[in-house]
């Protein structure tokens, strides 16, 4: 199908020479197509980055629902790791689902607050259970569940920019970082 190459095409382009690269010719070129053969199926740049941006998010949102662990604070643990993995694993995927500037991109807060995101919908579910079953204290879910999330891109962030001695070193802190704010959940004297 014509439109699967043009996206395996954006991929590699995206990959090979980031979004400043990514441009209408050279995702033909590298798709065999005109540019006006590639308008057929996307009509703009905009288009082609939102369908870049839907294929990461569908891949980390299948991620997410993966995950089997049953208890909520082990899944949220998983969570983070299955996170790190897809940033480490799946560079350019990850880049598209959350750094693209993609237009059609769900918006902080209310796109999420309103339960657009599948993936936040889950991790706000087994905050609810946690606080549920008395292991974390009774803040706003929606507030936590954005924390997570600004931890673990904050983390990505500072690694793409090279901001870590070693990869040693940013994953020690990543998951020291991230197991620190999930017991700073817990209501005060509980150590486990």
């Amino acid at each position: 199908m014509t439109k699967d190459r043009i996206l395996s095409a954006a991929k590699a382009v995206l990959e090979s020479a980031g979004f400043e690269g990514l441009t209408i010719r050279r995702v033909a070129e590298r798709a065999g197509l005109s540019p006006m053969a590639l308008y057929r199926h996307f009509k703009n740049k905009d288009e082609l980055v939102n369908a870049l941006m839907q294929d990461g998010i569908s891949a980390w949102e299948t991620i997410v629902r993966g995950i089997r662990a049953q208890d909520p604070v082990k899944w949220l643990e998983a969570l983070m790791k299955a996170y790190l993995d897809f940033a480490l694993t799946q560079p350019h995927r990850f880049d598209a689902a959350f750094f693209l500037p993609a237009p059609a991109a769900r918006r902080f807060p209310d796109d999420f607050a309103a339960g657009r995101s599948p993936a936040i919908a889950l991790v706000m579910a087994r905050i609810d259970q946690a606080k549920a079953d008395g292991r974390f204290r009774d803040e706003p879910t929606f507030g936590i569940a954005m924390a997570l999330v600004a931890y673990g891109q904050g983390f990505v962030s500072m690694q793409r920019a090279r901001r870590f001695a070693s990869d040693k070193q940013f994953k020690a802190l990543y998951r020291a970082a991230q197991r620190q704010f999930l017991d700073s959940l817990k209501p005060s004297g509980k150590n486990e």
